[in-house]
């Protein structure tokens, strides 16, 4: 017995040592597929194209994205615009309610020194209409990609004039509204951009309009969806202009206060806008790219200190860094603790028992070792200034004195640019999507155009 034991152990080692080492070589197509998939660098991509001509065939663009391959991601971040709000900048003096408070200036910041930001100004779009009530000047209110979405608003809260608008470019398209959305309040509009990739030439963007409702009471309004899509002339899948698809024709929501809507933040592809009222916080979620509305009651608990109608909510909707789950989350401030819930679905009538409070912070002890830290702040709730993927920027009640939250980490800090330009940030990123042949020639045996495959024409 021990005999057959030790023979077969030796065959065993014999097998082992005569058997060929493991390559990269062994990796099945469709493991190389999903590796490839995950590459977010175009150097990485390209490289990867270079090494033989199994692996070109694969990261061909009818290899590996024969069908994700419009919807994959190759964005790089080329800088940031900051929509620096005069209010919550440091070294602003605040204004009273009967001054006029100066507009938001638009400031890029470069992802890299190499880059020229005089490249990206905006003086290359046109003059602001004139008219009563009226800005002199255009003011950024959403971004996506290489777009920039600019209107210039009434002070009476109308529908405003827009322009989309590509910098690189030097591009603008106006957008004109449609009859019967002109005397409308707009509550928001936005770029839609959350599933795929937008250019000037083939965009849309979705408008949150409010009006009084006919033969319902003093106060109430119907709050609706209208989304407007620029296409190419030969493009007629869908219409071109302003439209109502059918999701949102019986899908209006109604509300009381509507006119004193906030907005307040974004998370997994959803708009959220706040509305205080006597009786709690309700809140209008916007889906982007399309017109589905809802509308839902954000717990007491949740919603964090209680303001009047006229000041900024206490909470905002944010999307984790990790962004590896479809869970909502709410960043609230509750005296001198920040919290953040999460949600799976913000939609369920039982939203009161179904946010879970996953982390809190003591602001006054996260910022006690910042320069510049005075004791008596955070005697009164502080005030959201702006929040982005993974972070909210913050400050005090008493002092203009911006600071941010890792969400991540839970930690404070103050020198991050984004607390010195405080206010709306818009990443500006370009997607140029690489296009990798198999094979460089024209294909020989009929086809049109080049060989996207393993060449074997020759």
């Amino acid at each position: 017995m021990e005999k057959e034991t030790t023979r077969h152990s030796k065959e065993q080692t014999l097998q082992a040592s005569s058997r060929s080492p493991t390559t990269v070589n062994d990796i099945p197509d469709r493991l190389l597929k999903l590796i490839f998939r995950r590459l977010d660098s175009h150097v990485a991509y390209v490289r990867a194209a270079a090494v033989c001509t199994r692996w070109r065939s694969i990261v061909s663009t009818r290899g590996i994205f024969n069908l994700s391959y419009h919807t994959h991601d190759f964005s790089t971040t080329i800088g940031h615009y900051h929509v620096v709000d005069p209010s919550s900048s440091p070294g602003r003096r605040r204004w009273s309610s009967r001054e006029q408070q100066p507009s938001c200036r638009v400031v890029f910041v470069p992802a890299a020194p190499s880059i020229d930001a005089r490249h990206f100004a905006l003086d290359f779009l046109p003059s602001c209409p004139a008219g009563r009530g009226r800005r002199q000047r255009w003011e950024v209110v959403d971004g996506c990609g290489s777009l920039l979405l600019v209107a210039n608003q009434p002070r009476r809260g109308m529908f405003p004039d827009l322009v989309a608008c590509e910098p690189i470019s030097r591009r603008y398209v106006r957008i004109q509204p449609a009859e019967d959305m002109k005397h409308r309040r707009c509550l928001g509009v936005f770029l839609d951009g959350y599933r795929s990739v937008t250019s000037l030439c083939n965009f849309s963007l979705t408008c949150v309009l409010s009006e009084p409702s006919a033969g319902i009471a003093d106060g109430v309004s119907a709050v609706t969806a209208r989304v407007y899509r620029h296409q190419p002339p030969g493009w007629s899948r869908w219409k071109y202009g302003w439209s109502m698809p059918r999701l949102a024709t019986s899908g209006s929501v109604h509300l009381r206060g509507a006119e004193c809507a906030r907005y307040a933040g974004r998370s997994k592809g959803f708009v959220f806008w706040g509305i205080i009222q006597d009786d709690g916080t309700v809140v209008v979620a916007a889906r982007e790219g399309s017109c589905v509305l809802s509308s839902f009651r954000l717990p007491d608990h949740v919603r964090g200190a209680s303001l009047s109608h006229h000041q900024s909510t206490t909470f905002r909707f944010v999307d984790d860094g990790a962004d590896n789950d479809d869970l909502v989350r709410v960043v609230s401030l509750v005296g001198e603790d920040l919290r953040v819930f999460l949600k799976r679905d913000h939609n369920d009538s039982g939203a009161g028992i179904d946010w879970v409070p996953v982390r809190s912070l003591n602001l006054r002890e996260a910022t006690r070792g910042l320069p510049w830290f005075k004791e008596c702040f955070f005697s009164q709730t502080a005030k959201v200034v702006t929040a982005g993927k993974g972070y909210i920027v913050l400050t005090p009640a008493e002092e203009t004195w911006p600071f941010s939250i890792e969400l991540g980490t839970m930690e404070a800090e103050r020198e991050h640019i984004r607390n010195r330009l405080a206010g709306e940030v818009y990443p500006y990123r370009l997607h140029l999507r690489p296009r990798v042949r198999a094979c460089v020639f024209s294909c020989k045996r009929g086809r049109w155009g080049p060989c996207y495959d393993i060449c074997r024409c020759t």
